[in-house]
């Protein structure tokens, strides 16, 4: 793989677990999600605790990461890209064979659901996978790291008094 091409696909899972882990979409934005029942549900409230490359890598200096925390941020992160060009590779074929299936004017019930259960369970693992790189990097973070990178999150708060927020 030429180093352009590593370099999107390594800045697409940055920005994809970036945006995963920033927490469920305004109550207010959402469409309506499956049979009209509301917005879909964004990530769980867990995930809040996490923290993504992207915050870490835009705010190293203020947490003071170190160099071997660095290493090892950026080992576990190319080990997750490795992983995920796989999976993206198997699930782009199984989705297409379950396209295939589906094309047909009549459709086999038992055959396209095996087919669904391959392609879902693919996506588990990618879920799995970059939620495996989230908690490598906690884990390789200290409590003031970590703390700092909390405090960094919150939205600022107005002045006592203000309006609360939005």
């Amino acid at each position: 793989m030429n180093h352009l091409r590593r370099a999107a696909v390594v800045a697409a899972l940055v920005w994809g677990v970036a945006a995963w882990a920033q927490g469920p979409p305004p109550k207010d934005g959402g469409g309506p999600g499956l049979m009209g029942s509301g917005p879909p549900p964004g990530p769980p409230a867990f995930v809040g605790q996490m923290f993504p490359p992207a915050m870490v890598m835009q705010h190293q200096q203020e947490i003071g990461l170190r160099p071997a925390q660095i290493d090892a941020i950026k080992h576990a992160m190319a080990e997750t890209q490795q992983r995920l060009v796989d999976l993206q590779w198997e699930l782009e074929s199984e989705s297409e064979a379950l396209g295939k299936l589906l094309a047909a004017d009549r459709v086999d019930e038992a055959t396209v659901l095996v087919k669904l259960a391959k392609v879902t369970s693919i996506e588990q693992q990618v879920k799995q996978v970059n939620f495996t790189l989230l908690v490598r990097i906690k884990n390789t973070l200290d409590p003031e790291q970590q703390a700092t990178l909390r405090a960094l999150r919150r939205p600022p708060s107005g002045p006592p008094g203000g309006p609360p927020p939005a």
